[in-house]
């Protein structure tokens, strides 16, 4: 047996195990590449098909228990204010006395309550699709937002107890019965109007004839002082159902207090019903449906106005928050009679622009109008001095994002009247005949949508796409770059394996005894020419360079490299 070794290749001439392998690593990460890029490129087309920002979005609105979407009507994170501005007559006695024909007023305001509201035993029936709630409301003051203490403003208004009696039985008793309502209020001491202060206008006062009716009837006057915000925002248990599983009205009312009509309106069937009257498919403002097409006019219910009250399309406008916004409004014929939403009359009824709404409150004869009596008949805006109707100023508005369904800002503006008619046993108010007078006029007020609204507005609208086509982008290039290399190099590959061209030249061996016994023969073996040796290596090896470009085989090292055959 011949035992033969090669012994250390100078640095510049010893062969890489590595670079011996070096095709069949080559074509291992060509196959790599390919697939890594064919399934970069596939994650792209997924991502473009299925939106996955859309996918989480309907996540996060998605109305389940303990979502962010059912944490906020759990408890509204919307800041709404209630922003009151009250009409006060500063020449009574001379218009009593009949020197002057005009009543004059003055608007004193605002004073500044933040809303506050919360959906008590929030149920989410699955089946049906609905949301079913116990609405609650409050409001609470902002002494430092407002024009100063409301129990330090004095004002001089309409007495509304003895107007609401007196106009009542007017409507409804006989001239006896007038007679004898007219003597007792003028025994009791009862003004046609009274000097009260902010504070008890709007959260109430105590009056003899409230007094007397809740003693009599207390099923009808269920209260003992009589405060026009009070009754507005008194606590009823009315449960409401939200529509959840009809997309196009998502977020809408189903009913109010069990009806999804407005009973005091006169609605009594969905058949005979009318837009004034009807409550399903109405909403409440909070919310409207994500994708709100352009162009599509809604309708808002508020229980405080008792009617719902229509906003239209107006334009699509840029928003401050960076992405835009559809803008609706009140039409100036929402009160109109000629409005598809007019409340159908039948008997007393108002002048033009006047919307009646006593049955919802114990019959008392109130109305609502835009504020300064905007768009009413102008023969009533003649019988006061003061009122400055303006469009801009109070017209409704509202302003929705259109994607979510989350509104921006909004101002609901409506005003309170007292309607004043007489009979002739009953001649107390017959200074104030046939008028409609002033109480005062509220904006309720969402200036801005909460932090996290914005965020997530943000977030969908204006940093998330330019994401969403970066990182599909990003995909598809990355994707195709590493398919179409790998392709190549599957295809055609760099190196290749071919038969030696002529013999490999021998190789020296040396016994290795004879390497042992004398140093001076082992430093002649190592006097091969290095490139003749790296020829040799070459042809052993039966690897050539494609296309002219040489193949690294040659490194530095300093190991050592030994073969032996036996």
């Amino acid at each position: 047996m011949v035992v033969g070794t090669l012994q250390q290749v100078p640095s510049k001439g010893r062969i890489s195990i590595m670079k011996i392998q070096n095709f069949t690593v080559q074509k291992r990460h060509s196959v790599l590449k390919l697939s890594y890029g064919f399934l970069l490129v596939v994650i792209g087309i997924i991502m473009a098909a299925i939106n996955p920002i859309e996918i989480i979005t309907n996540w996060v609105l998605d109305m389940r228990e303990g979502s962010f979407l059912y944490n906020m009507w759990e408890n509204p994170t919307y800041e709404l204010f209630n922003e009151v501005w009250v009409f006060n007559y500063t020449n009574v006695p001379e218009y009593l006395s009949g020197a002057e024909k005009v009543m004059r007023v003055k608007e004193v305001g605002p004073f500044r309550y933040k809303e506050v509201r919360t959906n008590e035993n929030m149920t989410i029936d699955r089946e049906r699709g609905v949301l079913s709630m116990m609405p609650r409301l409050h409001l609470e003051f902002l002494r430092d937002e407002s024009l100063g203490d409301p129990s330090d403003i004095k004002i001089t208004v309409p007495n509304i107890p003895l107007i609401a009696i007196s106009t009542l039985a007017a409507d409804k008793l006989g001239y006896l019965a007038n007679a004898g309502a007219y003597y007792s209020m003028t025994a009791l001491g009862s003004k046609v109007f009274k000097d009260l202060n902010i504070e008890q206008l709007l959260w109430g006062y105590y009056d003899p004839i409230v007094t007397i009716a809740n003693g009599l009837l207390p099923g009808w006057i269920d209260f003992k002082k009589i405060g026009i915000l009070d009754r507005l925002y008194a606590d009823r248990n009315e449960p409401a159902e939200v529509e959840l599983k009809n997309a196009s009205r998502r977020y809408s009312l189903n009913t109010w207090a069990n009806s999804i009509g407005l009973v005091e309106q006169g609605y009594k069937d969905w058949n005979t019903s009318i837009l004034c009257n009807r409550i399903k498919g109405t909403y409440e403002g909070i919310m409207l449906p994500a994708h709100f097409e352009k162009g599509r006019n809604f309708t808002v219910f508020r229980k405080q106005a008792c009617r719902t009250l229509p906003f239209y399309f107006v334009n699509e406008t840029a928003s401050e928050f960076g992405f835009n916004a559809y803008r609706f409004t009140m039409e100036q014929s929402a009160f109109s009679r000629s409005s598809p939403y007019d409340c159908k009359c039948t008997d007393d009824c108002l002048p033009e622009g006047f919307i009646d709404i006593r049955n919802c409150y114990y019959g008392f004869p109130i109305a609502i109008t835009k504020p300064h009596y905007l768009g009413v008949d102008p023969k009533h805006l003649a019988y006061f001095e003061g009122m400055t109707p303006n469009p801009e100023e109070h017209n409704s508005f509202y302003e929705l994002e259109p994607t979510l369904g989350a509104p921006l800002r909004f101002g609901i503006k409506v005003q309170i009247n007292l309607a004043v008619r007489t009979s002739p046993g009953n001649p107390i108010t017959a200074p104030v005949k046939d008028r409609i007078l002033p109480i005062l006029w509220f904006q309720l007020q969402c200036k801005s949508p909460p932090p996290e609204i914005i965020s997530l507005l943000k977030l969908r609208l204006v940093i998330g796409p330019p994401l969403y086509i970066t990182a599909v982008v990003f995909l598809f290039f990355i994707g195709f770059t590493l398919a179409a290399l790998g392709f190549y190099r599957v295809w055609k590959p760099k190196y290749k394996i071919i038969p030696p061209s002529e013999p490999p030249a021998p190789i020296i061996r040396r016994r290795s005894q004879e390497r042992r016994r004398s140093s001076v023969h082992e430093n002649i073996a190592f006097k091969i020419d290095d490139d003749e040796l790296a020829k040799e290596a070459v042809s052993l090896l039966a690897i050539n360079e494609e296309e002219g470009d040489f193949v690294e085989l040659l490194i530095s090292d300093d190991n050592e490299m030994e073969c032996e055959e036996f």
